[in-house]
């Protein structure tokens, strides 16, 4: 027996070594990682979903109490791919500063799913991915991914946007702020041609606007023909009762 001692005292110190060498957290496992985390995407769409009743909720006009009432609202229903079991999100709303954290056990075929409803305010939202305890480098943030949500235009139904729904200060979502003293100048400038529906500068080239000209003659040659001849009668004739008058007068 005591000469199986060193033996057993030996192997256990190879399966020990074994262990640590395997559960280091080197270079080699951290670029791995590193792969795995810049692999992940995040994407956004806006979407209805239900709002339960509750009691904060008052049923619309015609409708009594007791009645089922299931409101829409919009929403931004963000989608995490390519989280695998080495990896966990924490979302941070930088307005309300909430954060949620998402595992492997939230996704599904890979993807996390959740949703926030749109505001009156542009949200920055922050999407750190660690590594997860089934690593060996575990809690240890890999990459940060940064996303902005637009704000919901209060303008986009209102009188200045009326015909001009294609302007981008008239779509429902915004990523620009804007006031109401810049929307009545620039929906003006818009619909007087000064601009384009991106809201760029609409610039006229000189020879363009003389081609342009051009081209209207030419158009409207025979109008134009027209018209210089009753001008040019008319004028004849008025100077040819003046004259005669005139001559009367001397008479």
């Amino acid at each position: 027996m005591k000469r199986l001692l060193p033996f057993i005292f030996t192997l256990t110190l190879f399966f020990l070594g074994g262990y640590n060498a395997y559960a280091v957290c080197d270079a080699t496992e951290m670029n791995r990682l590193n792969s795995l985390a810049v692999n992940v995407g995040v994407d956004y769409e806006i979407v209805e979903l239900e709002i339960p009743v509750n009691e904060d909720v008052n049923p619309p006009d015609g409708l009594d109490a007791d009645e089922e009432y299931i409101p829409r609202k919009d929403h931004f229903k963000f989608y995490i791919t390519n989280i695998t079991e080495e990896l966990y999100v924490v979302v941070t709303n930088e307005l309300t500063e909430e954060k949620r954290t998402f595992t492997f056990d939230d996704a599904d075929n890979g993807v996390i799913t959740f949703a926030d409803m749109t505001t009156v305010d542009m949200v920055d939202y922050t999407f750190e991915i660690y590594s997860s305890s089934v690593t060996n480098c575990p809690d240890t943030l890999l990459y940060t991914w940064y996303e902005t949500t637009p704000m919901r235009n209060l303008y986009s139904h209102s009188s200045f946007c009326i015909g001009i729904e294609e302007f981008y200060l008239c779509h429902d979502y915004l990523s620009v702020q804007v006031s109401f003293e810049n929307l009545e100048e620039l929906t003006r400038e818009y619909r007087e041609g000064h601009l384009n529906q991106d809201g760029e500068e609409v610039i006229v080239d000189e020879e363009e606007k003389d081609n342009g000209f051009m081209a209207f003659v030419e158009e409207h040659m025979t109008v134009i023909i027209i018209a210089a001849v009753i001008i040019v009668a008319a004028g004849g004739l008025i100077t040819f009762v003046v004259i005669k008058k005139q001559r009367i007068r001397i008479v």
